[in-house]
């Protein structure tokens, strides 16, 4: 089982089929888990063109996830960009990964309001 697949257990499937893991941090002292996670090189379908290329990463967003073994789960990510080589213009994916408001995911905010 690699690392992809484990993920599934632990990351929404919105994250684990958009996002590739790039690399995971432990601080146990903190008890906390940082996931930085970059979007795949995969051609969104609304620039299925081939005028289109990928062009870089934005900046990282943090977004807190549902806590792992007790830790703090931090998931930092890099959308990609695209540019349209027709038309000069950059484009990124829009991904809603967080409740409106917050930096929490979505899944965490509604667990979140079930229990209380």
């Amino acid at each position: 089982m690699d690392i992809s697949e484990l993920a599934r257990y632990f990351l929404s499937p919105t994250v684990v089929d958009i996002f590739e893991i790039v690399s995971i941090s432990d601080d146990p002292a903190n008890w906390r888990m940082d996931i930085y996670l970059d979007e795949k090189k995969i051609l969104p379908e609304e620039l299925n063109t081939i005028n289109s290329i990928s062009y870089g990463f934005t900046d990282i967003v943090t977004i807190q996830d549902f806590p792992i073994r007790g830790k703090g789960v931090y998931l930092h990510i890099r959308r990609r960009k695209w540019l349209n080589k027709a038309t000069n213009q950059i484009i990124t994916r829009k991904i809603d990964l967080t409740h409106n408001g917050t930096d929490l995911t979505i899944e965490f905010v509604a667990f979140l309001k079930a229990t209380n």
